[in-house]
């Protein structure tokens, strides 16, 4: 149990008449030089330590511990304890760049339990001045946030501030249309790289996963061949898939046939020519390169990614069935992937002209309500 003592707010003569605190809490002594030195001040500065005390105890951190870490010590711990335990490599550098390029430099030296919302915003403001986009700001807030949480989790924090997340524009995707993938196929010899870009606009899935695929992760004894997605690529090398979950796709007969012609030179579906993981910084320019001979535009993986999801949720495919097909951990963001084409949009106004009825399919006449002057019921009428 706490226990208190009554206000001691003393001024001592050894000290040249200075006003001091000094109480004792839980059994144990507290004495401090007032920064105002008079008896009120010395007294409101002794409410302040117990209240401190108090809510360090209810919070379950030590009262007597010391202040709080600056945010770059604490920072520090928490890339390595935390960070690195549960994100992939990729994201644990985008995390400590994200540290050291925006956060640390305007609030390294703060402690963590002086960052409140004032200060957050200004971080917001300087990020904005910096032309950072809305999503950026916000990747780094989320930073900064999932920090200050497991301080105040780890009980080196009361509380978490209140964070104001920045309004984002709907993001702009990209699919082909059938004719664009006809023209990409066609501009693209059989072998390796046909076989790759039809995986993917089959399955619709990343091309980190489909970097990672060996010829083991293929399961054609069933009824429905499928592919076991259960590796992701990053650094050139095997890891766990964005989400960290697993997933069996199916193979489409086009997919199959492709994959029928890639040689069996390694384990791994679609190696380095050296050895190791493709990736998407070095295989990108080839594929605007097909583009270019395809004649479309030029266009990175992941528009494969949203053709597949696309076209499937165009021929009615259930969203749930989608999301698990494309391994994400909510339906809300497999809707980011689905688009509308033209033909849809098409077939649908098509669907609710024959769903409700047309005014030119029948006359129309002036209805006079009983006592309604006539130039009463012309208005209506043109109304």
């Amino acid at each position: 149990m706490l226990r208190a003592a009554d206000m001691a707010a003393i001024r001592r003569r050894d000290r040249g008449g200075e006003w001091w605190v000094d109480f004792r809490f839980d059994g144990r002594r507290v004495r401090k030089l007032a920064p105002l030195q008079t008896r009120r001040g010395a007294e409101q500065f002794e409410r302040a330590l117990r209240n401190d005390l108090v809510a360090d105890a209810e919070a379950g951190r030590d009262p007597f511990a010391g202040p709080p870490p600056t945010l770059a010590e604490f920072a520090g711990r928490w890339m390595i304890e935390y960070a690195t335990t549960r994100n992939r490599e990729s994201t644990v550098d985008a995390k400590r760049w994200m540290l050291q390029r925006h956060i640390l430099p305007r609030m390294g030296g703060m402690r963590i339990d002086k960052i409140d919302s004032r200060a957050i915003d200004d971080l917001v403001i300087h990020l904005k001045a910096a032309a950072l986009a809305p999503k950026t700001v916000n990747n780094t807030l989320s930073v900064l946030h999932t920090c200050l949480v497991t301080a105040a989790r780890w009980r080196a924090l009361r509380s978490v501030p209140e964070f104001q997340w920045l309004r984002v524009p709907e993001p702009k995707f990209r699919y082909l249309n059938e004719a664009e993938e006809r023209a990409l196929l066609a501009a693209c010899a059989p072998g390796f790289w046909r076989a790759f870009i039809v995986l993917l606009i089959n399955t619709g899935m990343r091309f980190s996963e489909a970097a990672a695929l060996t010829w083991h992760d293929i399961d054609d004894a069933g009824p429905v061949p499928i592919i076991r997605v259960c590796k992701g690529g990053s650094r050139g090398k095997p890891g766990p898939t964005k989400t960290g979950s697993h997933r069996d796709l199916p193979l489409s007969p086009a997919a199959i046939a492709e994959l029928s012609g890639v040689p069996r030179n390694d384990d791994i579906i679609f190696p380095r020519p050296s050895g190791g993981l493709i990736s998407p910084a070095s295989t990108t320019k080839f594929l605007h390169r097909v583009c270019k001979r395809a004649g479309i535009k030029p266009c990175g993986w992941h528009v494969l990614r949203h053709t597949f999801a696309t076209r499937m949720a165009a021929v009615g495919t259930p969203l749930p069935v989608l999301q698990r097909l494309l391994g994400h951990t909510t339906i809300k963001m497999t809707m980011r992937y689905v688009h509308v084409d033209a033909a849809t949009l098409a077939a649908t106004v098509d669907a609710i002209a024959r769903a409700f009825v047309s005014p030119s399919t029948f006359g129309h006449h002036v209805v006079t309500k009983p006592g309604c002057p006539q130039d009463q019921a012309q208005r209506m009428k043109t109304w």
